[in-house]
């Protein structure tokens, strides 16, 4: 009886050191795994940070760290700075830290915090600040299939080097988001609650704008590739806007739709379908923020009326040729090019 006892407490502390043998692999394989993920993941982010990306950027990740074993794996920065010699365009950001799931590695959020700023060679400086920047990613091999930004209490200004102005922005919400749809890219931006103002002078007494876009560039999916060569700026893009309103509140809103493109030279064309509603209530607000402009808005307002057939409220069909808008056959303005 006693060596069958003996028996059975041999084979059980065999199960017992089996196991345990068993877990510590297990637990060896993953942890190598996890390190040569990391390892190549490392070595991807060094090569699309030395200008293997869209824009052909070189992009400086301060104090790269990889962090979130043994369920997570993601990237933290103490800094960003980036150098787009395509663009002319220059930018520091501040820390950013990233997640990815271990079973989900193509699903990664991100924050980061500011301040942030992008200089242009063409003598334009845009800093930004936020109280919380959050975005989401689902990405394969080649590249991102859709995006999310989210902005809150986002404070931005414009200066021109030249003269020295600058333009203030503070909006209390802001979203992007992108996706791929076949070869083309859908877009959707949303900013809530803007007031405009110019530094060094009594505010636009605008009221609070909010506005909001959903539109398709055609044939520009590659703007979410990893990828160098795919970007090529806006110029000689095509596209459809869905919708884009501009509401400033009051029942004071404008909504177009319809057909764009921009020329090599920068030059906006199509056509475009114009809502507007409540003309004289637009025309006296801006009236009011822009004086030395009133008497302009007053006559577009008496057009626009007459168009509508003496109503407060109607919609006209735009023609833009090479950035001349026309209503119908007659020109009533020229739009500079982007």
């Amino acid at each position: 009886m006693a060596t069958s006892t003996r028996s059975g407490q041999t084979n059980v502390t065999r199960k017992v050191v089996i196991l345990g043998l068993l877990v510590s692999l297990a637990v060896i394989v993953y942890s190598g795994a996890w390190l040569l993920a990391a390892t190549m993941l490392e070595r991807r982010l060094a090569s699309l940070f030395d200008r293997d990306n869209p824009v052909g950027a070189v992009v400086e990740c301060r104090d790269m760290d990889l962090r979130g074993f043994p369920f997570r794996i993601g990237l933290f920065c103490s800094g960003i700075a980036v150098d787009d010699h395509y663009n002319g365009l220059s930018a520091s950001f501040g820390a950013m830290r990233s997640a990815a799931q271990v079973y989900a590695p193509g699903h990664i959020v991100w924050e980061m915090d500011g301040p942030a700023e992008i200089r242009s060679a063409l003598g334009i400086t845009l800093s930004l600040q936020w109280d919380r920047l959050r975005s989401s990613v689902n990405a394969g091999l080649e590249g991102m299939s859709r995006t999310s930004l989210v902005a809150e209490k986002l404070k931005s200004s414009v200066t021109t080097v030249i003269n020295g102005d600058t333009l203030d922005a503070d909006a209390s919400h802001g979203e992007l988001h992108l996706r791929r749809s076949g070869a083309d890219l859908d877009a959707a931006i949303l900013i809530k609650d803007t007031v405009i103002s110019q530094r060094g002078s009594d505010p636009v007494p605008l009221p609070p704008v909010s506005a909001s876009i959903d539109l398709t560039l055609l044939g520009k999916a590659g703007y979410l590739d990893f990828h160098n060569g795919t970007y090529k700026g806006l110029y000689g893009t095509r596209g459809e806007i869905r919708r884009l309103v501009v509401d400033i509140g009051e029942g004071r809103v404008i909504t177009i739709s319809g057909p764009l493109s921009v020329g090599d030279d920068g030059n906006l064309s199509g056509q475009l379908h114009v809502e507007l509603e409540k003309v004289d209530a637009w025309s006296s607000a801006l009236g009011t923020a822009f004086p030395d402009a009133a008497e302009t808005f007053g006559g577009a307002a008496k057009l626009l009326t007459a168009l509508f057939s003496g109503k407060d409220s109607g919609s006209a069909d735009l023609n833009l040729t090479n950035g001349v808008v026309s209503l119908g056959i007659i020109p009533i303005g020229v739009l500079p090019p982007l």
